[in-house]
């Protein structure tokens, strides 16, 4: 989750940079459209891998029970 957070964060920045320097105006409004949209999903699937349960991996050779 936390991978698709970041590839979203990466299109806004960019969609954003678009957006700001596009002298043409109905491609600006497309590109800002498109950083508002890639922030949302960008903090929605961070919060999301941030609270998904984590794995552990134990070591080989151990069980992780306690004796």
């Amino acid at each position: 989750m936390l991978k698709w957070g970041f590839v979203y964060f990466l299109l806004a920045v960019a969609s954003g940079v678009l957006g700001v320097t596009d002298t043409n105006m109905p491609t600006a409004v497309l590109a800002q459209m498109f950083f508002f949209g890639n922030m949302v999903l960008f903090v929605v699937f961070t919060l999301l891998g941030a609270l998904s349960p984590q794995h552990m991996e134990l070591p080989p050779g151990e069980s992780g029970q306690v004796d």
